[in-house]
């Protein structure tokens, strides 16, 4: 398989991904109606999505020295499709607690994988990354339409979709060449990033910035219909609005934004996310709240790619397992403790919590510049 070919299977797995994984928060608020969720449950069905991403960037990081690439791929990228699956079955707890971590699995997997098989075949490594997660929010954006146009079929033919979708990407990486050696007899890989201090700025950076665009996406649908800010369909369009701005803001890291000046727009993005964001909490009318979420989606849309391209000289499944990991911390504490707090003082509260992630983002960015 030539170079070209790879990036476009990347691409394309990267594209069904955000589909399938955003989709997730799109889905959440049909589970709640159908299956009469709590809000500390529906945080917790987010927790665990990200559970599963964390699990499959760490298994992706260490298995191919047993499994080789290739198995692994094909073993935990069959977890979007069994999630949605197990979804629709039954309302039944532990089913939907494991169809959100194996969806989280498909997930971690695509993203760690897509992003290391493409980056390492790339001339400008930032900007296919950029490429790839803009792909990602395509796809993302999307999936408020698919349900919609789907919702109104059948409840659960959305998730039937969303299995599909990640049956699609399964074939991909069957398609793609990935080693199928295991390399445990091999020489140790470098393991020099782990005594950076610039990586492990980066990987605070990465927490934060999951914290807050995984909690913010996830809750989004949510927090515009129970505060009555939006109602109906335009509620579930939000996620279109949010996805829309992070794929124009990738696209312009990926092509336009020279590459000297990358690493010093994290310190733009993430001051502007924290003001963008402060100023959706704090709208009540539906049209500035959406204007204000679209800024925030530019704000914080190159943060996760630039910084996962820039984070060591190396792009190798072992620093990629280590930072995407640490970044899927955040990504599993905060969407819990935003339903944690909504289902005590409100879901306006609860949101809140965010703003905390986005001051990590800002705090870090600025030792990232002065490290470089």
């Amino acid at each position: 398989m030539t170079n070209s070919k790879i990036i476009r299977n990347a691409s394309l797995v990267m594209m069904f991904t955000g589909l399938g994984a955003s989709s997730a928060s799109v889905v959440l608020p049909l589970l709640r109606e159908q299956y009469g969720l709590s809000y500390d449950f529906s945080g917790l069905l987010l927790a665990f999505l990200s559970v599963g991403n964390l699990a499959a960037a760490l298994m992706c990081g260490f298995l191919p020295r047993f499994l080789g690439v290739r198995r692994t791929v094909l073993i935990l990228s069959l977890g979007s499709m069994l999630g949605y699956v197990l979804m629709l079955i039954s309302g039944f707890r532990p089913f939907l607690l494991l169809g959100f971590l194996l969806v989280g699995f498909g997930k971690g997997t695509s993203l760690n994988n897509a992003t290391v098989a493409a980056g390492a075949v790339s001339a400008d490594r930032t900007g296919t990354v950029n490429l790839l997660n803009a792909l990602f929010a395509a796809g993302s954006l999307a999936a408020p339409v698919v349900y919609l146009a789907s919702r109104s079929v059948n409840w659960r033919l959305p998730l039937l979709i969303l299995a599909a979708g990640g049956c699609v990407v399964w074939l991909l990486f069957n398609s793609m060449r990935l080693d199928t050696t295991p390399s445990a007899a091999r020489e140790k890989s470098d393991t020099a990033f782990l005594r950076d201090r610039h990586f492990w700025y980066s990987a605070a950076f990465l927490f934060g910035q999951q914290c807050a665009e995984i909690s913010v996406t996830g809750w989004l649908v949510t927090y515009f219909k129970d505060q009555g800010i939006l109602t109906g369909v335009f509620s579930e369009l939000t996620v279109t609005v949010i996805w829309t701005a992070m794929l124009v803001g990738r696209l312009a890291l990926a092509f336009v934004i020279p590459s000297a000046s990358r690493l010093y727009s994290l310190t733009l993005m993430s001051a502007a996310s924290l003001v963008t964001y402060l100023l959706m909490l704090l709208s009540s009318n539906g049209v500035l709240a959406l204007v204000t979420l679209f800024l925030f989606g530019l704000s914080i849309s190159g943060a996760y790619p630039t910084v996962i391209a820039r984070a060591n000289r190396s792009m190798s499944n072992a620093s990629v397992g280590v930072l995407l990991p640490v970044g899927g911390i955040g990504a599993i504490l905060m969407p819990y403790i935003t339903g944690a707090v909504a289902e005590r003082i409100g879901i306006r509260g609860g949101m809140m919590c965010s703003l905390a992630a986005l001051a990590i983002m800002l705090v870090f960015s600025v030792l990232l510049k002065r490290s470089e």
